[in-house]
């Protein structure tokens, strides 16, 4: 059970799920200087865009906090480098306002077009005035959309639905995927100068930040529409300002630099602007939408630790692998917790069918699984490879398209030598498969003990009259030999750990070449 903090509102659908995740959730309004105070008691954080999630949060809410999430797309109110560094995962919920996203924006687009919002300000104030509002068919025209995401495309397909046709800029739009939604890719420059409208969908980051400045909105056509239901500081609001009042362009704001927007912004009052309060996401079927989505994605997390739409953990994952990440992290904590030397290498190895997906995500799994017995600092998929990095720690992985025996191996390397375990998932069960060059075939769960020692009658009484006179129940055992002659390598899954003082006991008793406790 996780302690969570809702500090922006939660739709009621969401908040009942993270109850029935089995959490404590308090969703409440809090000041910035009482979310300093009060955060180092919550594991996780759900905000929307009011909230600010800065550095000083971060560090306030450390060790406990492990999870921020954005009940939405945006994270610019969060300091996701700061979070990162400290080794919290930063989640949003990308797909929950695409449909009310692209609707608002269309909507900005005809309302531009056809001055519907200044038209009924002045009506609603008994002027009847047809003059001053003489707009433009859609039908027709070149809509441009700058950055073809989920929400791009939507507007797309209903625009053309309307007449328009459809170029766009964006870096990753491949030729097949332009032609076969019949919009023409073009770059920055000729789109501002061909499209009639044009509307802004990318993310704020370093590259878009200004990407509208001055000099490109002044390159638009005159008496093209300008639309922005993105994020705030990607266009120089200054400059559209300019542009409006000369009636060069009109544009329709949904999003701004500084929310809310300042009594003193160069935009208020031009009535060629039309401006919205951030309302792209504010549909009651969006806000319940995001809000399943992140409470779902929560209960994931703190169930399993399933990362899902983590916005600086840069591991995608194959659906296919999701249930062998478990089994990766498993045999990676296990082979640090037999380690006498330290680790400076990891190899994972995937096998089967396995081997026909992109399987680095089951090595950073591996490595995840090792380190968090390793190493004091916070390890997630996060922080893993920095710290690895930080250690010397080498990470590898390949794939064997070969069926029949463990399907994914994971080998320690030593400067002392290597270890290797190896399992597979049967009925949802990881069974060790190999352990060194042992063949064994056991479920596993719970405490272990793995023992190597001379093969000769009575030792399985020597361990086991010791684990039985000090109430360690004995759940599982597989012992194995390679020739029958020489040691014998026995793994136990055991109900309780067993004591360093028992350990002792049992070591002195079968004078074994090696022996390891491990808890899972």
């Amino acid at each position: 059970m996780a302690r969570i903090l809702v500090t922006d509102g939660m739709a009621a659908e969401g908040l009942a799920i993270l109850h029935q995740g089995g959490h404590q959730v308090e969703n409440r309004k809090v000041s910035s200087e009482e979310l300093l105070k009060i955060i180092g008691d919550y594991d996780a954080l759900v905000v929307r865009s009011a909230t600010q999630v800065t550095a000083a949060v971060i560090k306030a809410g450390a060790p406990r906090l492990k999870l921020v999430g954005r009940a939405g797309v945006g994270v610019d109110n969060i300091d996701v480098a700061a979070a990162t560094a400290a080794g919290v995962v930063v989640m949003n919920a990308p797909l929950g306002n695409i449909v009310s996203a692209a609707e608002h924006t269309i909507g900005m687009i005809f309302a531009a077009a056809r001055y519907i919002p200044q038209a009924h300000a002045k009506l609603v104030r008994g002027e009847w005035d047809k003059k001053s509002f003489v707009g433009v068919e859609l039908h027709g025209k070149v809509l441009g959309i700058i950055g073809l995401g989920k929400i791009g495309k939507h507007v797309a397909q209903v625009m053309q639905a309307a007449g328009m046709t459809v170029i766009a800029h964006d870096p990753f739009l491949s030729a097949e995927v332009a032609r076969d939604l019949r919009i023409e890719p073009v770059d920055l420059e000729t789109l501002l100068a061909r499209a009639d409208v044009v509307t802004v969908h990318t993310p704020l980051t370093d590259q878009t930040r200004n990407m509208l400045d001055a000099a490109r909105l002044r390159s638009m056509k005159r008496g093209a529409r300008l639309i922005n239901v993105a994020r705030g500081g990607i266009i120089d609001e200054a400059a559209v300002a300019e542009l409006a009042k000369s009636g060069h362009i009109v544009a329709a704001l949904d999003v701004f630099a500084e929310e809310p927007l300042p009594a003193n912004s160069p935009l208020l009052g031009v009535p060629n602007v039309i401006l919205t309060p951030h309302l792209g996401a504010s549909t009651e079927e969006a806000q319940t939408k995001v809000s399943v989505d992140i409470a779902q994605q929560f209960n994931a997390f703190f169930a399993s630790g399933k990362i899902i739409n983590a916005v600086n953990v840069q591991l995608r994952v194959d659906p296919a692998l999701d249930p062998y990440l478990s089994v990766a992290e498993t045999l990676g904590s296990i082979v640090a917790q037999t380690l006498a030397a330290p680790l400076i290498g990891l190899e994972v190895i995937a096998a089967g069918e396995l081997a026909k997906y992109d399987i680095k995500p089951l090595a950073v799994a591996a490595l995840k699984g090792a380190l968090q017995r390793i190493s004091d600092e916070v390890v997630n998929f996060v922080t893993v490879n920095h710290i690895a990095a930080e250690r010397g720690i080498t990470v590898t992985s390949s794939a064997r398209d070969v069926g029949g025996g463990p399907a994914v191996t994971v080998k320690a390397i030593t400067p002392a030598g290597e270890r290797i375990i190896a399992g597979s998932l049967d009925r949802g069960q990881l069974r060790v498969q190999r352990y060194d060059e042992y063949p064994i075939d056991l479920p596993i769960s719970g405490h272990l003990l793995i023992m190597e020692y001379p093969d000769r009658p009575g030792m399985v009484g020597k361990y086991g009259t010791i684990l039985g006179d000090h109430r360690i129940n004995i759940a599982r055992m597989e012992v194995s030999r390679i020739d029958g002659r020489g040691d014998a390598l026995v793994i136990l899954t055991l109900d309780d750990p067993v004591p360093a003082a028992v350990m002792d006991l049992i070591v002195a008793a079968i004078k074994p070449s090696r022996a390891h406790r491990v808890t899972l």
